[in-house]
């Protein structure tokens, strides 16, 4: 049995579950033990309400919404209560809840029901009276609305809506099929936009759409169609220039998906017929930088830093800042220190004021200067100021300049300026304690939405109480994303909150004897992995504090001794912080306890952390190794790793330097 509705429920088999994991997750709301006791009453008075309504027990629902008018999460109650009744379309009792709850994550997602019930039964006039162009997103639910409008509202402004909503690469909902249909038999469908359409079809990848859309086009557009698919399949066909340079202009839109696709493959057959291009069709600006841009970065891709270089030296106006950043570390992974430091001198002046280049071309000086045998005291002065500007910041790279300079690490920590008065006055709105409660039941989901409406519009002062507030529940995600969300970069309790103390040190101490495991390098991968969401999932499936996938969770589990039996169980701080750091410690060990190529395998997983190493041959030192790693991810969650474990080290009082002996000492 399930209990609640569409969009908001919880089997009754998951429900205890649930609430340990949010036992663990925020502290009961509240202070003592009667308060604590009333409220777990309240909550289960919650879960007859759902019971009550699941069953048709109005006299039951009456009675219990009586005892709760003082609970945050009645306004549920009453969502809940109106949803099972929706179909009926209670257009009064609608109109009332959403008079009520106006501005709330609830009557906005109440607002979403009623026009997805609306627009599924062709209610188009009520729609018209319910949408708002201002809040509503949703293209199945604007398709709704261009339709209704098309029907009983402004039809010229639908029609422009309309038009919007077909000139797009991918399909769209068939909610948006009736609007369409209209739109077309009234003349809005030239040959111009399909034409338009069909080629960012194609520009997309989506060429079964690209077929369909080439039907309504006349013979000679079908003709180009056609060839522009076929040039996408085999793009080397436009090295025929004498076909290809024609006075048509659907052949320029040919030449420019064809000039991508044969870049991917080859860029350097791609430049030169760039090259022969550019000269018969006029490109604008835009159009040339663009495709500049895309051409560099496949030059990149295919690791031909000769042609890269050919290509800035005939583009002198062209300038692309990965561009720029792909070049210094090409040269820094062949040990071409002139080439590092011309490379820097070439960025913005803002951008070689950053920590990054700042340390690199100190680096650079000393490198040359030791390769010369040469004291040059400008150059070692030059190189001194550079370490000491970039060791001023609380960073990865100023870490790694304090240390070369002997200099102690700058922390920079503030506390926010929150007062206790602000704390309680905003902890009391309705917003926030229904999130808080949302939480504390494991509706993680609609807690979160609570939290976004409730903070959304907050002023700085604002968020960074929330972000108190938060780290006082033990909803650490929440404040960190707060104190992030103020731009309040300098309070570390904020920013990185010791969570989860007791878990952390209790699996660090088990399981960290005889390797380089410990409090602040579990602390540093879940901050990193989730923020402290103990309920994160990403788009791949990995789950929960530490991110794992299911499938490693199981392979570890009985190494581990850890129960495990579903991937439910990953939601569990516990669970997940003992599998997770019993499988970084097996990486630790696989990797002789060097914590950088560690956090780099939990990232990227250990075969490409081997074959990088394989690659690299033992030839570079650690800042080159970590700087040159071919992930732009996995390089940023190396460096935040370190740094972050060395600030965590601080949090705890402790005086951690970023390497260890062994991995300072590590050629790779």
């Amino acid at each position: 049995m399930t209990i609640g509705h569409k969009g908001f429920a919880i089997p009754l088999s998951a429900l205890v579950l649930i609430v340990l994991t949010a036992v663990i997750v925020a502290p009961v709301w509240a202070a003592d033990t009667a308060d604590a006791e009333a409220a777990v009453a309240q909550r289960e008075k919650l879960q007859q309400a759902r019971q009550a309504i699941a069953s048709n027990n109005k006299r039951q629902l009456r009675k219990l919404k009586k005892e709760l008018k003082d609970y945050p999460l009645l306004p549920y109650i009453e969502y809940w209560e109106l949803s099972k009744r929706l179909s009926k379309l209670p257009y009064d009792d609608i109109d009332a809840f959403l008079e009520k709850y106006k501005d709330t994550a609830l009557g906005d997602w109440m607002r979403v029901r009623v026009l997805r019930e609306l627009g599924g039964r062709e209610r188009f006039k009520a729609y018209l009276k319910y949408y708002d162009p201002d809040k509503i997103r949703r293209t199945q639910l604007r398709c709704y609305y261009v339709d209704a409008l098309s029907r009983y509202g402004d039809k010229q402004q639908a029609y422009e809506l309309i038009e919007e909503l077909w000139t797009v690469g991918a399909s769209q909902p068939k909610e948006c099929d009736p609007a369409f249909a209209r739109w077309m038999k009234d003349g809005g469908l030239t040959q111009e936009r399909a034409w338009q359409r069909h080629a960012l079809a194609v520009r997309a990848g989506n060429l079964d759409l690209a077929v369909f859309i080439a039907r309504k086009l006349d013979k000679s557009r079908k003709a180009r169609a056609e060839l522009m698919r076929s040039v996408y399949r085999k793009p080397e066909q436009i090295l025929n220039y004498k076909k290809f340079i024609r006075e048509e202009p659907e052949y320029r839109d040919i030449v420019t998906i064809g000039l991508r696709r044969l870049a991917s493959k080859d860029a350097g057959k791609a430049n030169e017929a760039w090259e022969r291009y550019s000269a018969s069709y006029l490109f604008n600006d835009e159009e040339r930088d663009d495709y500049l841009r895309y051409l560099a970065l496949r030059f990149a891709r295919q690791d031909d830093q000769t042609g890269l270089e050919a290509l800035i030296k005939n583009n002198p106006e062209f300038f692309d800042l990965r561009t720029s950043e792909w070049l210094i570390r090409q040269s820094l992974r062949e040990m071409d220190w002139a080439q590092v430091e011309f490379w820097i001198d070439q960025l913005p002046a803002d951008n070689q004021k950053l920590d990054r280049w700042l340390y690199w071309k100190a680096r650079a000086i000393e490198e040359q200067l030791d390769t010369a045998n040469n004291k040059d005291p400008a150059r070692e002065a030059l190189a001194k100021k550079l370490y000491q500007q970039a060791a001023a910041e609380r960073s990865y790279y100023g870490f790694l300049a304090s240390d070369t300079i002997g200099a102690d690490y700058s922390f920079v920590d503030r506390p926010a300026p929150i007062t206790p008065k602000l704390v309680d006055e905003v902890a009391a709105r309705d917003g926030m304690q229904r999130a808080r409660e949302l939480q504390a039941i494991g509706e993680f989901y609609h807690a979160r939405r609570e939290w976004s409406y409730a903070t959304r519009d907050m002023p700085d002062e604002e968020l960074m109480t929330a972000s108190k507030i938060a780290g006082s529940w033990g909803w650490y995600h929440k404040s960190i994303q707060s104190i992030l969300a103020a731009d309040y970069l300098d309070d570390l309790e904020l920013r990185f909150p010791l969570a989860f103390p007791g878990i952390v040190s209790d699996v660090a101490k088990r399981m960290g004897k005889k390797t380089a495991l410990n409090d602040y390098l579990v602390l540093a991968v879940a901050r990193q992995e989730s923020h402290f969401s103990h309920d994160a999932k990403s788009h791949a499936g990995a789950m929960g504090l530490m991110q794992l996938l299911p499938s490693t969770a199981r392979a570890t589990a009985h190494k581990a001794g850890v129960p495990y039996r579903r991937s439910w169980d990953l939601l569990n701080p516990n669970t997940n912080i003992s599998l997770g750091a019993y499988y970084l410690n097996s990486l630790l060990n696989r990797f002789d306890n060097n914590r950088f190529l560690a956090a780099a395998a939990y990232n990227a997983g250990p075969t490409r952390v081997s074959r990088w190493l394989k690659d690299t041959d033992k030839k570079l030192p650690f800042d080159v190794w970590i700087e040159t790693i071919p992930y732009n991810e996995t390089r940023k969650y190396v460096q935040n790793v370190l740094s972050y474990s060395v600030i965590y080290a601080y949090r705890s009082g402790e005086k951690k330097s970023l390497l260890n002996k062994n991995e300072a000492e590590a050629k790779l």
